[in-house]
């Protein structure tokens, strides 16, 4: 089965070229509980977060369930959300939502 794509905001490169100091997080599938269950590993997690203001620039998502994921990350950044927030948000578990835990504890 293919992984779905969701992207939002900045891309590393685009982040390179506007200026950003930037840290760069990447989680791969394999390491989320739901994907093992749901036996669709593949893909990962990619986030940009300005180190400057801890702010989320972008983030691109390949796999199981990335279209809904990605609205927690729009909230997030449409109301200007530090990215501890979610990093230390609770979610149900096992659910791929989850691994933003993971993915925001890497930066």
């Amino acid at each position: 089965m293919t992984p779905q794509f969701a992207h939002i905001g900045l891309r590393e490169r685009e982040a390179k070229d506007q200026g950003y100091d930037y840290k760069v997080a990447k989680l791969p599938v394999t390491s989320i509980p739901r994907a093992k269950i749901d036996r669709s590993t593949k893909g990962f997690l990619k986030t940009i977060v300005d180190t400057k203001t801890n702010k989320i620039l972008g983030c691109t998502l390949i796999c199981s369930e990335a279209n809904e994921m990605i609205n927690t990350i729009q909230v997030a950044m449409n109301a200007d959300l530090d990215y501890r927030v979610v990093r230390d948000m609770v979610f149900t578990h096992p659910s791929m939502t989850e691994s933003f835990n993971d993915l925001f504890s890497l930066i």
